[in-house]
């Protein structure tokens, strides 16, 4: 499976390039929250049907305009979207209304709609004629990398020629309500381009796994992990390793155990905050970003997430810097 292209909206700015260049070398965002800067809807995606559209539907609508082409077969083109929960404040919008409202059900359908957890990638597909498979997974901070599986399968079977794949996030009061560390809390959406291959590519998706802690040693089941996707590699091979960093310190020392060689990448809520469920997309992103910037060469990357709850996902990507033939 080759990844080729991606595209992000982030703190850093509404351009691919803002996230590219301030992921590898920028300065530090400044502290407190972190919305996407400069992003008006309408400004991105027009007057028309975007009045209803929740903030993390917008963003995603409009991050994944760049990853299509007119000649793509929209009928064979899939969405597989990463979220937490869907809108949370569509949610709590909605369970106001509820209890507030002369009736339960006087409220607004728009507020409804939002509040379903698969209505963003349902919004992506009717925005822009998709009609091949359409998901919606929600595995917290994992939620990336289960994703970028889940692509895997899809593709593997024959159910499309092309999917997106990528999470999104609001910055709303209700999401700041829910938070559980002390990173700053930040918004965006990241997405990827998949083929089941292609003349060209930034990247091959050699293997995807995940792990489940039943001991509650998080540290272990990410070693576990990452050994299992690096039977496509070795573990000297790995240029550059990155973690989650949602769960102390366990991932950093699991990915030195397993790759002591590699260089160590900051974790995004190190640099770009907590994003929650984008988080994976958003270090997929990163990861081809200091590729980029670190030269043509042919490398190979781990990457890891992992949840308190005890889920460890890992992926090994073969990056090259010159065209990918498959």
């Amino acid at each position: 499976m080759i990844i080729t292209a991606w595209s992000a909206m982030s703190p850093y700015g509404t351009n691919d390039r803002d996230f590219a260049q301030n992921i590898v070398s920028g300065p530090p965002l400044p502290d407190g929250p972190r919305p996407v800067p400069d992003f008006e809807p309408r400004e991105f995606l027009g007057r028309e049907g975007t009045r209803t559209m929740s903030r993390a539907t917008a963003l995603a609508v409009a991050t994944a305009a760049r990853l299509l082409a007119e000649d793509d077969d929209r009928a064979r083109t899939g969405m597989v979207l990463g979220t937490t929960n869907g809108s949370a404040q569509s949610i709590l919008e909605v369970n106001r209304a509820s209890l507030l409202r002369g009736k339960p059900y006087h409220i607004q359908p728009s507020a409804i709609q939002n509040a379903a957890m698969n209505s963003v990638a349902g919004q992506i597909a009717i925005r822009h004629g998709l009609k091949g498979p359409n998901a919606t997974l929600a595995g917290g901070r994992t939620t990336g990398l289960l994703a970028l599986g889940y692509c895997r399968r899809l593709l593997l079977t024959g159910r499309a020629d092309t999917i997106l794949t990528g999470a999104v996030e609001e910055l709303t009061e209700a999401r700041s309500w829910v938070r559980d560390d002390t990173a700053p809390l930040a918004e965006g959406c990241a997405m990827l381009r998949l083929e089941p291959s292609a003349p060209h590519g930034l990247a091959e998706v050699l293997a995807v796994t995940s792990v489940v802690a039943t001991d509650g040693d998080i540290g272990s089941a990410v070693v576990k992990a990452a050994n299992r996707v690096l039977t496509r590699t070795s573990p000297d091979r790995v240029w550059a390793a990155v973690g989650s960093g949602t769960t102390d310190d366990a991932e950093s020392k699991a990915l030195v155990t397993v790759c002591p060689e590699a260089t160590l990448l900051p974790p995004l809520t190190e640099t770009l905050g907590q994003v929650h469920s984008a988080s994976g997309a958003f270090q997929l992103a990163a990861v081809l970003s200091h590729a980029a910037a670190a030269g043509a060469a042919e490398r190979f990357a781990l990457l890891t997430s992992a949840e308190p709850q005890g889920i460890a996902v890992a992926a090994v990507l073969r990056i090259k810097g010159d065209p990918i033939v498959i």
